[in-house]
């Protein structure tokens, strides 16, 4: 066959240069703008007042401390102030300017409001309070505000914490509040000295929310949040920023993946049909939208995380929210100079057991099989009779024995000695011990950060690599990430950075990363420890059984049927290398003093490549060779290995431009945003390449006819069937989809207590050609809040800290990107009998030119409280969110053109709870105890959806995410109705209760419904729902000095689970399941059920039916309720003055175990994370991982 060279092409080459130039004219820019960026940030004020009116001297006050002051006018106008103040702590300047006048002030985050007082009555006694104010470590706070609850009077805490402030007789009880601090309430009754101990306020409800267009106080919000500090996240030790999340944010539930444990958020329920539109939250990054995953995201650059829920929040996101955001806000300098933080952190997973597998032992599966074959025997007469039905097909080693024992090649004495032999084998334990390891995953950060004035810069570098489960596997992922703020001048910043990620691993074939690819009885290791060939397997695409290997082994052209698991998995990996690159840029002017502008450019570039080479001698190589020998002995197969390479790529930019206003006079405020924000998305065409006869020194290889193969070259003589090879897919595709959006939002504050805001998005996509009126659709949302706390009819309830109700409705948008509206057709080639090309379309490829936004309409109503002086903290949800539009196939008379079409037909409903708990039970200087806890409660129904009159029973049963039922929940567990076991049998019964089955005397079938003629679910029980629907966690954390001891648990319920039980249709006894030792007895013939073998002829029949029955009947179905021990950890702070030796300002390390302890309501040997609960097919329960972290900052 004719050679072809495998070369570089020029084009890519070439691309990679202009991406090199790019990188380097960005960081030439970032180095210019630093050279340029200059000023100071003061932490002290100065000023020089004569006879100013009290008015202005606000306003100075204002103007050099960064605090809005807001003051009536007409109360201040008859007061004039003299003071000169030198180097003093804003609010300790602020008492100066007040001094002797009938002022006092109150102070929420970056805002005062002074008020004027009335004088106190003479009648009225006062008496002082001296006290010291600090904080937990026992730091004074100086510029603490002190007053008392109805007195007039108030203090200023000095430079040592201490304090002396004036109440009236008649008080009791004395207020503090700092910012940053959570504001305490201390009882003075019969007391004149009091000491005051503030707490770092944790619940951040004075605090921003940073919603990524817009940073306001979290008390003039009117949306529902979560929202997640740096401190929080790092309280337990995580692999990635996904599983950090988890139980964190009440509505906010973690998908696992029960075949690896990855997680994936899903916020307040499915709201959506489309598999293509999925459930993950929109990504935001420093205010700008990404296709980043949170496992993308280094969490050491991550300094809080807000979860936006209801359409108040999401609106302003348009057709990207309706399944929520997650705003992600990364670090900067917060102190003056430079700092540099190193993390080091190992994790270390143990193997996993098979207890929570509940299988069968060696004996007892060589003891079934025995049983299976000796039955099947008996019926059909032999061991050959039975087994030539497997034609060249796998059958197991121990048939194979049986047959060579019949056929006279071994004596029964050798079987007997090959069977006690076998009995003692344990090939799950040897594939445990050989083909899994320790996994080891090691992460290594290192952060500088610099702040010089008003300019702040952040570096940092990531590393990771992971030495994965199976002993072949392993990755290593780098990624650095930049960004600067340049103060241009007083009125413009400039912000500019770069996030780099490059990963490469090596990943196995799948075909051979389980546990059970071959039987429990056989081996990996022999008795010397060497590795064993075994001589036939039933692993990949091609596998023979032992007569046909047993004739081609070691006679040409055939190649050596030998497998052994650990020289496969060393052979068929695939090399992955990853690139993505985010640089962008903002700029932020501000102008005529309460407008700025706003202009953020970002651009997202990712592209993966994917390479496998199966060398010549490799066992998937052997098969397929041995496989394309002919009825002559001609292998058709080129000589030589096989090599497939694929590249995907994609691209993304996103460009806004913003206009902000924010204007405040006397007791109103008022703030709003508008702008126009365009994005593309674009996935050019893959590129493939599937060499055969490939040679990896020459780089060469064979020419091949790919039409050739694909319509067969000859006749196998092992299958006997045709011998084909496919080649790469015949299907290139390419897309981009285009957005322009116009947005606006306002929001309006009276006596900062009563919080009105509206937003409103229109989103125009490329996606809705055809009606140009299907192109613009307006998303909004309303909100409103009022602090009731704040009433002078609340003021007296002591206990009450804070109290904050709101109220939301809007409405989000989705967009299916996989849909059109245009026609689609196919251009398809059939070469045999006569090459034909013709065109071809499917049901989803005709027009659909009323293809509109999927809409998400959300109704939410929320309470923040504080309770008790800040002791417990917390917030209470109540939502509505209902989905219409939604892309669902609908189903129709074929006599229109089509069976069914994708279209705007479907509604759901969301409806749900929330609620989240803090209580500091303890706030001592050495001691901290506290609790935290999140609950929430999502109920799900399907309102509008579409469903055949023919589908059957099994396609509800089996595929619940894909086949729906109007008024039923998505994803709803159905069973057969079981009225009884009946002579071994499982007995399912209709809708009016009666029997679908019925027996002759003798026990055969008389006559039976076939699931396939049952349509609907009608004769179906609804258990509920596969998915929980209650979720949630419980952490403890004790601090005492310098240690930290943290327990995190979560919990979830209120959904199914099916039992796994035996299999009643198993022909060929492959089943391993421990109940397979449990026979069916005529002694007890109601008791249990049979399996195939313990079946009449007759009844075999009907096996698959029976086995549907009891697989899926709701005789088998369990509350999947869990409670899991997630982590422990304990932590420990070197003290500061050993620190400060060591020229460091801190070092901690930590130490933690995951996964502990699992106690599920099914049954304690049931891990719901690792469990298939439709399928009823257990997995392997999450194992143990021990970590150990260390971090030091200097």
């Amino acid at each position: 066959m004719k050679k072809q060279q495998i070369t570089l092409s020029r084009k890519k080459a070439m691309r990679k240069v202009v991406w090199m130039k790019a990188a380097f004219l960005l960081l030439m820019f970032v180095i210019a703008l630093h050279g340029r960026a200059q000023n100071t940030d003061s932490k002290l004020i100065s000023l020089e007042l004569k006879e100013a009116p009290l008015g202005e001297a606000l306003k100075q006050f204002s103007n050099v401390s960064g605090y809005k002051v807001n003051f009536p006018s007409e109360d201040v106008g008859a007061y004039r102030v003299s003071v000169s103040i030198h180097q003093l702590a804003p609010l300790a300047a602020l008492q100066k300017i007040l001094e002797g006048k009938p002022f006092e002030y109150e102070v929420k985050q970056h805002f005062i409001t002074v008020r004027k007082v009335k004088p106190a009555s003479p009648t009225r006694k006062v008496r002082n309070i001296e006290g010291r104010v600090v904080d937990e470590k026992g730091d004074p706070l100086p510029g603490a505000n002190i007053r008392g609850i109805g007195s007039p009077f108030g203090a200023i805490s000095d430079i040592k914490g201490n304090f002396t402030c004036k109440v009236m007789e008649e008080t009791h009880t004395l207020e503090v509040s700092f910012v940053g601090m959570q504001t305490e309430k201390v009882s003075i009754k019969g007391r004149t000295h009091v000491n005051v101990i503030m707490h770092e306020d944790k619940q951040q409800l004075g605090d921003v929310v940073v919603t990524g267009y817009q940073r306001i106080s979290r008390e003039r919000s009117t949306a529902s949040f979560g929202f997640i500090d740096s401190e929080q996240l790092t309280r337990q030790m995580h692999s990635d920023l996904a599983s950090s999340l988890e139980g964190q944010i009440a509505g906010l539930r973690m998908n696992i993946n029960p075949n690896n444990g990855d997680m994936s958020p899903i916020l307040r329920g499915v709201g959506t049909f489309s598999p293509n539109v999925g459930t993950m939250p929109l990504i935001v990054v420093d205010d700008m939208p990404t296709d980043l995953t949170l496992s993308e995201i280094n969490p050491y650059n991550v300094e809080s995380i807000t979860v936006l829920k209801d359409a108040a929040a999401a609106s302003i996101y348009g057709a990207l929210a309706a399944n929520g955001v997650i705003v992600v806000t990364t670090k900067q300098a917060k102190k003056e100079g430079a700092n540099v933080s190193i993390n080091a952190d190992w994790f270390i997973t143990t193997k996993p057991n098979f207890k929570s597998l509940n299988l069968a032992s060696t004996s007892e599966i060589i003891d079934y099989q025995t049983a299976v074959f000796d039955a099947n025997v008996a019926e059909i007469g032999s061991a050959s009779g039975y087994l030539s039905g497997f034609k060249s097909g796998y059958y197991n080693p121990l048939f194979q024995l049986y047959l060579d024992r019949e056929n006279g090649d071994v004596s029964s004495d050798e079987v007997n000695a090959t069977l006690n032999q076998w009995r003692n084998n344990d090939y799950y334990k040897e594939y445990r011990d050989n083909a899994w390891r320790t996994a080891v995953t090691q992460r290594y950060n290192v952060s500088v950060s610099q702040k010089a004035g008003n300019n702040n810069h952040y570096l940092s570098f990531n590393y990771e690599t992971d030495n994965q489960r199976i002993i072949s596997s392993k990755s290593n992922r780098i990624s650095l990430y930049y960004k600067s703020n340049y103060a241009i001048t007083s009125w413009m910043n400039v912000n500019a950075g770069v996030d780099v990620r490059m990963g490469r691993s090596d990943t196995p074939n799948t075909s051979y990363t389980g546990y059970a690819i071959q039987q429990r009885y056989e081996r990996i290791l022999d008795a010397d420890g060497n590795r064993y060939t075994s001589p036939y397997v039933n692993v990949g695409n091609v596998s023979y059984n032992g007569s046909v290997v047993g004739g081609a082994e070691g006679v040409a052209p055939y190649k050596s049927f030998g497998f052994n698991v650990l020289d496969v998995l060393d052979e068929s990996k695939t090399k992955s290398h990853d690139v993505s690159i985010r640089p962008f840029v903002s700029l932020q002017a501000r102008f005529l003093k309460m407008f700025k502008y706003n202009f953020m450019y970002q651009y997202e570039w990712n592209k993966s490549k994917n390479e496998q080479f199966d060398s010549e001698d490799s066992y998937a190589i052997r098969m397929l060779h041995n496989s394309m020998v002919d009825t002559d002995g001609k292998a058709h197969l080129p000589q030589g290995g096989r090599y497939s390479q694929s590249e995907v790529e994609s691209k993304r930019y996103t460009v806004r431009n913003q206009i902000d206003f924010d204007n405040s006079w006397k007791d109103h405020r008022v703030t709003a945003i508008a702008g126009l924000e365009f994005r593309e998305n674009k996935i050019p065409k893959s590129t493939s390449q599937l060499f055969y006869g490939y040679d990896p020194q020459t780089l060469t290889s064979d020419q091949m006819n790919w039409q050739e193969f694909r319509d067969g070259v000859g006749t196998s003589a092992l299958s006997g069937s045709r011998i084909t090879l496919s080649g790469l897919p015949g299907t290139l595709k390419e897309t981009r989809h285009r957005y322009a959006s116009f947005y606006a939002n306002a929001a309006y504050s009276f006596l900062s207590r009563y919080h009105l805001s509206g937003s409103i998005r229109w989103d125009q996509a490329d996606l809705f050609g055809l009606d140009i009126r299907k192109q613009r659709h307006p998303l909004w949302s309303v909100g409103a809040s009022w602090i009731l706390s704040e009433e002078s009819f609340m003021k007296e309830i002591s206990w009450l800290d804070y109290l904050k109700a709101r109220m939301t409705y809007g409405i989000n948008g989705n967009v299916d990107q996989s849909s059109t509206t245009y026609f689609i057709v196919k251009q398809k080639t059939q070469s045999n009998p006569i090459k034909t090309t013709y065109l071809t379309y499917e049901d989803d490829d005709l027009p659909n030119p009323k293809l509109r936004w999927e809409k998400t309409a959300t109704y939410n109503i929320g309470l923040d409280f504080r309770l008790f002086n800040n002791v417990i903290s917390g917030s209470l949800e109540y939502y509505n969110r209902q989905s219409s539009d939604l892309l669902v196939r609908r189903y129709m008379d074929p006599t229109m053109g089509a069976k069914s079409r994708k279209v705007n037909n479907g509604e759901m409903r969301n409806r749900g709870v929330e609620l989240s708990l803090t209580a500091n039970i303890v706030r001592k200087k050495d001691w901290n105890f506290a609790v935290d806890f999140n609950f929430d409660y999502n109920k799900n129904k399907m309102l509008k959806v579409d469903h055949s009159d023919a589908d059957n029973v099994s396609s509800f049963i089996k595929s619940p995410q894909d086949y729906f039922m109007e008024g039923t929940s998505y994803n709803t567990l159905w069973a057969y109705r079981i009225g009884r076991i009946e002579n071994g049998y499982p007995v399912a019964m209709d809708k009016d209760g009666n029997d679908l089955v019925k027996f002759n005397e003798d026990g055969t079938v008389a006559s039976i419904t076939s699931n396939s003629s049952l349509k609907g679910t009608d004769d179906l029980v609804n258990l509920g729902s596969l998915t929980p629907k209650f979720s949630g966690s419980l952490a403890f954390r004790l601090n005492y000095k310098n240690f930290d001891l943290n327990a995190f648990f979560v919990y979830a319920g209120g959904n199914k689970l099916r039992n796994s039980v035996v299999s009643m249709s198993d022909q060929i006894g492959s089943q391993t399941l421990k109940g397979i030792s449990n026979r069916w007895s005529a002694d007890e013939p109601d008791a249990q059920v049979r399996m195939y073998h313990d079946m009449p002829s007759q009844v075999k029949t009907y096996a698959g039916i029976f086995e549907d029955w009891w697989k899926y009947g709701d005789i088998n179905v369990k509350d999947a309720g869990y409670v899991k021990l997630r982590s422990l950890s304990l932590g420990y702070n070197l003290p500061l003055t050993i620190c400060q030796h060591l020229r460091l300002n801190s070092l901690k390390v930590k130490v933690q175990v995951n996964n502990l302890f699992t106690w599920c309501k099914a049954g304690n040997d049931i891990d719901p994370e690792s469990y298939n609960m439709n399928g009823g097919t257990r997995g392997m329960a999450s194992p143990k991982t021990y970590s150990i972290g260390l971090s030091t900052s200097f």
